[in-house]
């Protein structure tokens, strides 16, 4: 990493080119996993990366240069090209780029790095145990954690200098369960900001035993039934409906290239009352979670929707330059490699006042929808599909039978207009994904306490 001052210097040469924007991004980036297999431990993989990047933003144009490995003479040869590159250079004499510490506004607590490997094959081989102990239907048990360390340097053309140590932790685990006819799988997992104390937090019997359960279960799962359903989407999980079908809809680069459902919608009441629509990047311990934002600006917490009216779009500052649209700090990249988007960070429903009890009394026959697999939006129209891998019956106000894995048909904005209830804090949760745009990959969380939906389209088998 570099000293303050020397990178004050890199930007100089930046400043001089009177940009709209400009940003340093340095990065020390580090990987640690770990896979058992078929009761085997495969061999632990780890890496390091080291490496820079440059942008400029002038008249809406970007120019962005990559340094891997970085060296003082080679930012400095960066950011000199970059200046020629850029046509309109038009230097100021004697105007000095100062630099301002910024103060976290996420104070994050004391994490443990992966030292020593036994304590995490210790986990592992725990949780492999639990799930075969689970039921003799269980026939395969795949699991891993995976900790990954960032430590990044920002600095922008505001003066912003921000320093950050982030880290992840990921624990999963897979199991496959047969009765000699059918295969059926399950699986659960759990991420946070943070180190091997997450192990301490999520024991690998409950692990294994949400993954075998599902497993197991499902061999026993009947045809849910086909056509409009009202349908409960469970807590955590049932987040990754808002955050495909509504979020990517209102990230900034979308709205201003008019392919976005959400356009020109500001203003708009787009569900009920109860619904207030969050994405936040200081949640504490939760995956999606920095300090800072890879433009150097300190995270924030941002309404999207209010008491069920659109009240905020996400945007990064080269949107917020080309739109007008408030500046939210969203601006994320997958790495030193990549110019940053408007990116979600931890989208999710604010809890409300309804109850599970209530919810499930108010049904004749519906579904509960616990977990969520592969799926396609179109966020010019808002239709989405996805497929339901956990998900149980409501019959007669109750929960009854497993169900097979079917398909979730619907459209964003009408699953909006159509919730119905949302349950309190205590059912709040969070779940850890893996976002993808601009064929980048970025740490995001989703969220949610339970939610009513009052018909969902089902699709059957």
């Amino acid at each position: 990493m570099f000293a303050k001052d020397d990178l004050q210097k890199v930007a100089q040469e930046l400043s001089d080119i009177t940009p709209d924007f400009f940003d340093i991004f340095i990065e020390e980036r580090s990987n640690k996993s770990l896979v058992l297999e078929s009761q085997k431990l495969e061999r632990p993989s780890a890496g390091t990366v080291f490496g820079a990047s440059l942008r400029v933003i002038v008249n809406g144009a970007t120019y962005f240069s990559v340094v891997d490995n970085p060296t003082l003479e080679g930012m400095f040869n960066a950011a000199r090209e970059l200046k020629s590159s850029v046509k309109h250079t038009v230097a100021e004499p004697g105007k000095v780029f100062t630099i301002k510490t910024v103060e976290p506004p996420l104070k994050k607590n004391p994490w443990t790095p992966w030292q020593e490997l036994g304590e995490v094959a210790d986990y592992l081989k725990a949780a492999d145990e639990c799930a075969r102990n689970y039921d003799p239907k269980v026939v395969q048990v795949t699991s891993y954690i995976n900790q990954e360390v960032s430590r990044v340097q920002i600095l922008n053309s505001l003066g912003n200098f921000a320093e950050e140590e982030r880290s992840r932790t990921r624990a999963f685990c897979l199991v496959y369960a047969s009765d000699g006819t059918a295969v059926e799988v399950g699986s659960d997992n759990q991420g946070k900001i943070g180190g091997l104390e997450l192990l301490d937090h999520y024991p690998p019997e409950s692990l294994a035993a949400n993954a075998a359960k599902v497993a197991v279960s499902k061999l026993s799962a009947v045809t849910a039934p086909s056509g409009e359903l009202p349908v409960i989407l469970g807590p955590g999980f049932g987040g990754v409906i808002f955050h495909e079908a509504i979020g990517h809809s209102l990230e900034a680069d979308g709205i201003r290239k008019q392919v976005s459902v959400m356009r020109g919608k500001l203003g708009e009441r787009l569900a009920s009352p109860k619904v207030t629509l969050i994405d936040s990047g200081i949640v504490p311990d939760e995956w999606g979670s920095n300090a800072f934002d890879d433009e150097g600006f300190p995270n924030q917490e941002t309404v999207l929707i209010k008491d069920g009216i659109l009240v905020s779009y996400m945007s990064d500052y080269l949107e917020h330059l080309l739109t007008g649209f408030p500046h939210t700090a969203n601006g994320r990249r997958e790495g030193y490699e990549y110019i940053p988007y408007p990116r979600m960070r931890n989208t999710f429903i604010k809890p409300g006042k309804d109850t599970f009890e209530d919810m499930l009394t108010s049904i004749k026959k519906g579904l509960l929808a616990l977990k969520f697999g592969g799926g396609q939006v179109d966020p010019v129209t808002g239709n989405f599909i996805f497929g339901v891998t956990e998900g149980y019956l409501i019959e007669d106000g109750k929960v009854t039978s497993p169900i097979k894995d079917v398909s979730m048909v619907g459209n964003g904005l009408t699953i909006l207009e159509n919730i119905e209830a949302v349950s309190g804090e205590e059912d709040m949760d969070f779940m850890p994904g893996m976002c993808g745009k601009e064929g980048q990959s970025v740490p995001a969380g989703i969220g949610e306490p339970y939610v009513m939906v009052s018909r969902i389209l089902i699709g059957g088998e």
